[in-house]
């Protein structure tokens, strides 16, 4: 700081598009240019120029940077729709804003707030594993949310099988943040999930859009991946020298194969798991889950599913993925070409290549909720 003190450095920084839904790879640069302006400036302000909130994902990647930045953020606009939405999920404490207060009576915001894990390496006690972890009541509070967002949106709930579902989800989710996140602090990773609903007033009616995001914080897919089966790595390698050619302009072609084939079923890195012929079927689950509610008879929303890790980030629209009706006792690959072809590339469109390293995974989505198709396929 001292040597701040001598050029007194300020910058300001506007951030307009920020979402790695939409815009992934300029929405990570925005996030470095934060990094450079909190290690290089005595004074920085940040113009968050949104209307509206529009990935709750890159908001959670800044508020997990936030706990280990520098105070030297002087303020900056926000939008008030933006502002609700980090009041609602309590996000303003980890983002150390001052915002307005809101009349939380109005039902136009539905919030799941913030559930996170304790900093990795961080824990004394000699039980911490005997004792029951934050990750065993996330998934029945994310239930209960749900809940709320179908019943204000088409008066539906989850079924059991539904509820079982999101909880299978969020466990295996953050069971492997805590797993593989961090592999220098084994079962110690750290991890961050949040999402709402927001009604929104259009000429055609109202709109009930959702967001919801699940962020581990450490190593990539690309880099734990490699940990696997040698039987698993075999076949990673010979898909990734299959099509490293048709990435040529990407320069990190095998890091998103890796991580392509790594959201694959059974692809783990649990060698008694694979051994047993079982798990690697997280990502399927995600994928379901997704499909089951971002559903449309029309088409008029534009569902997306981005995966950010390491310099990879998978940008999905669901109209991209294969019907998603697996089976359970048979593999259910999703290979991101509209052939879902392993022999094929991944879609040009689906890659996208960033410029800087993200350290760990995000997992957001958004879409709308289709009160018809809800209702259609309600006993499906």
């Amino acid at each position: 700081m001292a040597s701040r003190l001598r050029s007194r450095s300020y910058k300001k920084i506007a951030v307009k598009n920020f979402s790695l839904l939409r815009n992934p790879v300029a929405t990570v640069d925005l996030l470095a240019e934060i990094v450079r302006a909190e290690s290089t400036c005595l004074e920085a302000r940040i113009d968050f120029l949104d209307d509206q909130c529009l990935d709750i994902g890159a908001w959670l990647v800044f508020a997990a940077m936030r706990n280990d930045m520098a105070s030297i953020f002087s303020g900056g606009k926000i939008s008030g729709s933006v502002s609700k939405v980090i009041h609602a999920l309590r996000l303003q404490k980890i983002l150390r804003f001052s915002l307005q207060s809101f009349d939380d009576a109005k039902d136009d915001v539905w919030a799941f707030p913030v559930r996170a894990r304790r900093a990795a390496g961080t824990s004394t006690s000699p039980t911490q594993h005997l004792v029951p972890q934050a990750k065993e009541r996330v998934g029945g509070a994310l239930c209960e949310a749900i809940d709320q967002w179908l019943g204000a949106c088409v008066q539906q709930q989850l079924t059991l099988h539904g509820r079982r579902g999101v909880k299978t989800i969020v466990g295996e989710c953050l069971d492997n943040a805590e797993r593989h996140s961090r592999r220098e602090f084994s079962n110690d990773g750290d991890w961050m999930i949040t999402g709402f609903m927001a009604r929104r007033t259009l000429a055609s009616g109202p709109s009930f859009e959702v967001q919801l995001a699940f962020l581990s914080v450490g190593a990539s897919i690309s880099e734990t991946v490699k940990e696997a089966h040698p039987e698993i790595l075999r076949g990673m390698e010979d898909y990734v020298a299959q099509h490293r050619q048709n990435l040529a302009n990407h320069s990190r072609a095998d890091e998103h194969l890796r991580t392509v084939y790594a959201l694959q079923d059974n692809v783990t890195c649990d060698h008694e798991a694979h051994l047993r012929g079982g798990g690697g079927t997280g990502f399927r689950d995600i994928l379901c889950f997704f499909g089951d509610l971002a559903g449309t008879d029309d088409g008029s929303s534009d569902p997306r599913l981005s995966i950010v890790s390491g310099r990879t980030c998978l940008h999905v629209a669901l109209d991209r993925l294969p019907e998603l009706s697996p089976v359970k006792s048979q593999k259910f690959n999703i290979w991101f070409n509209p052939a879902n072809d392993p022999a094929l590339p991944p879609d040009p469109e689906v890659v996208k290549e960033l410029a800087t390293d993200f350290r760990g995974t995000l997992i957001t989505m958004g879409f709308t909720l289709d009160p018809g198709y809800l209702e259609r396929s309600i006993n499906g």
